[in-house]
């Protein structure tokens, strides 16, 4: 007898082992010691769960024998795995190739163990065979995050006019800048997901058996099957991605989620398909601005995809400090409780929301969060625990070369070309964080920006693009 692993990234409708003639068996596995292996925000563990548990009943349902070991009985994932294979007698395990580092090997060296021979199937979670990704960074080993989506759209002939970019450009970035009208704008809400029977199930699991991790179960607010992850989709496109691009830099005070699609949680775990998300924003090209769609269409075939490639081609990555930090993250970061009054307004605001809803959205990410984590001094490996935990789209995969890249600067500069630093007047601008400019300058965000850069002056000035504000710094110190 053959069985498939149906891992818990990876929840296709159409995953291939279920077209597959040479499977009998269908295994899915619980583990709550890879549930607690950090303390996962609620959400994230409800999406996983409802998810898992959803796959499983559509596959049985479809005529698919199912074997299911959940939560509640006392195993590891490896063990549940073992069971399963002798319990059924497997003579072959085949499974999706999974993104993160080691999750193949550790499943081979099980199979070794137990002498049944294996198969993988592709990594359906991203448009790029890896192969051709691998390829490409092995050609490119300093080449950035621009040249790589322009491979991407010569590549898919995505946003393409015959060999030229759709609009004359291959980027309109400068297009996408802008803060909120001073007016305020009307902002479409998210759609609302109306939980089924299973959903609440685990919503009630995950709060009586994981109730000391952070965020509310009952507060969950994510779909979890493929139909409903393309209903939000659906409404993105239509109601929100016409004044994405112009506004996908922007923050406010009172508004979470703005113009974003909120589809990353969907895109990690399978629910929906980076093509299909390609192909209904391309569907609106004559509708909305190209800003807004090339905007769009760089951050799913683009940078998604870029963070992928760098994890593969740095496996060093994860525990790079070029700065030498060493402050470890305090436990109010994960309970929320205890926050210091005087942290910044703006880190305070968007860490309520991480809590509340596992998630913030990309500039938040990195240019709050990220940016007083790096001006804090703290360790770069903490930080990247602390993303792992707290956000429902949050993986291996994406998460070092996002933040020990990106938004940490820890590698630096393999990722990102700078840090991604800066003081009060940029949060201001963009998110009128403070009362006025006044307050932004003065804040203590602004006073640990240029601390920052004093104290890793020697690290930082080779770098071109921190030219004008070291210059800056110098002044203010008096050089």
């Amino acid at each position: 007898m053959k069985a498939a692993l149906i891992l818990a990234t990876q929840l296709f409708e159409d995953h291939p082992a279920l077209s597959d003639p040479d499977i009998d068996i269908l295994f899915f596995v619980e583990a709550e010691s890879a549930l607690t292996r950090r303390p996962f925000h609620a959400h994230k563990l409800v999406l996983i769960l409802s998810g898992l548990r959803h796959a499983a009943a559509r596959a049985a349902d479809a005529g698919h024998r199912v074997a299911h070991r959940r939560v509640g009985e006392e195993w590891s994932f490896a063990a549940g795995v073992r069971r399963l294979i002798r319990e059924h007698g497997i003579e072959g395990l085949a499974w999706m190739s999974a993104t993160d580092r080691g999750v193949d090997e550790r499943l081979r060296r099980i199979c070794d163990d137990e002498g049944i021979a294996t198969r993988r199937y592709p990594d359906a979670l991203f448009l790029t065979p890896a192969d051709d990704l691998d390829g490409w960074f092995d050609g490119h080993p300093r080449a950035k995050m621009e040249d790589f989506y322009r491979w991407q759209r010569t590549r898919t002939s995505v946003l393409m006019d015959g060999e030229k970019p759709a609009g004359g450009a291959w980027n309109f970035d400068a297009d996408n800048r802008h803060p909120l009208p001073k007016g305020g704008i009307p902002i479409p809400a998210l759609p609302e997901v109306q939980h089924d029977e299973i959903t609440r199930e685990v919503i009630a699991l995950v709060a009586d058996r994981f109730g000391d991790h952070p965020g509310d179960a009952a507060d969950f607010w994510l779909p979890v099957t493929a139909p409903e992850a393309r209903e939000w989709l659906t409404t993105f496109v239509a109601e929100r991605l016409e004044l994405f691009g112009r506004y996908e830099d922007a923050m406010a005070v009172d508004e979470a989620f703005l113009f974003h699609a909120v589809i990353s949680p969907f895109l990690n775990v399978g629910l929906l398909r980076v093509a299909e998300v390609v192909d209904a924003a391309v569907s609106r090209r004559d509708d909305v601005p190209i800003a807004s769609l090339e905007g769009f269409v760089r951050q799913v075939i683009g940078w998604r995809e870029y963070m992928r490639g760098s994890y593969r081609a740095h496996p060093a990555l994860i525990d790079a400090n070029h700065f030498d930090l060493s402050r470890p993250l305090e436990d109010w970061w994960y309970t929320g409780t205890g926050v210091p009054d005087d942290l910044p307004r703006p880190v305070r605001v968007v860490l309520d929301r991480v809590h509340r809803y596992g998630y913030a959205h990309h500039i938040e990410r990195l240019m709050v969060l990220g940016n007083w984590f790096l001006l804090q001094g703290y360790h770069p490996r903490a930080v990247f625990d602390w993303y792992s935990a707290l956000f429902v789209d949050a993986y291996e995969w994406v998460m070092v070369p996002n933040v020990q890249g990106m938004s940490q600067y820890a590698d630096g500069g393999g990722v990102a070309t700078k840090p991604y630093v800066s003081g009060g007047a940029y949060l201001q601008k963009m998110g009128s964080w403070w009362g006025s400019d006044r307050e932004a300058r003065d804040s203590a965000l602004t006073s640990a920006y240029w601390a920052f850069l004093e104290r890793h002056e020697a690290k930082l000035a080779g770098n071109p693009r921190l030219n004008m504000p070291l210059a800056q710094m110098r002044r203010r110190r008096g050089d």
